[in-house]
């Protein structure tokens, strides 16, 4: 939802007209970097949100390219789609060797289920976008802001990964309200 109002603020279309790459082919550089930095992370103890916030680059320059140059297709949006999945989890894992593992399941299901809500929903012939909190963009920013606790705070860590895991899981359940009251409605008509 705030992420869906700063788009109406940032154009990164214009940027896109001017990468060279395709669409797919920064789609998978963003998985690439989000893989590749667990094990730097992990064993050099770089902070995460420097890998976090690249991959989230790539990903939000891949629909801007697609868009820009006339390269949008259904394939794309779905490999785009696939691989935001993998890269939220993979997101996660840079906090394992340090975060209380129960807490990241918990936040990897929320995580999952505020995508598949949305996802399910609109191909059920619902209108999904902007409903509720904890969409992409503000769940990356948060965990990007749990990287830095994890840098300046290490004990604080644990309290921002159940945070993160209680948004992302009160999100999912409010996305499901909605789309079961809206289907409610449809299926009524």
């Amino acid at each position: 939802m705030v992420i869906e109002r700063l788009r109406g603020l940032v154009s990164l279309d214009a940027v896109g007209r001017k990468i060279p790459l395709s669409p797919n082919t920064l789609t998978l550089a963003s998985l690439a970097v989000a893989a590749c930095g667990i094990p730097l992370a992990w064993l050099y103890h770089l902070p995460a949100w420097i890998f976090i916030l690249a991959a989230s680059a790539l990903d939000a320059l891949d629909g801007a390219v697609a868009r820009s140059r006339g390269l949008a297709t259904r394939r794309g949006a779905f490999l785009d789609s696939a691989v935001d999945r993998y890269a939220d989890a993979l997101y996660l894992l840079y906090f394992w060797p340090r975060a209380d593992h129960l807490s990241l399941y918990v936040a990897l299901i929320g995580t999952f289920i505020v995508s598949y809500a949305r996802c399910r929903g609109e191909s059920l012939g619902l209108s999904m976008r902007g409903v509720g909190l904890m969409e992409r963009g503000e769940r990356v920013a948060l965990l990007v802001a749990a990287s830095i606790v994890q840098e300046l705070v290490p004990p604080a860590l644990n309290a921002a990964i159940l945070a993160y895991a209680v948004l992302v899981n009160a999100a999912a359940a409010h996305r499901c309200a909605v789309a079961f009251a809206r289907l409610r409605r449809l299926d009524r008509d």
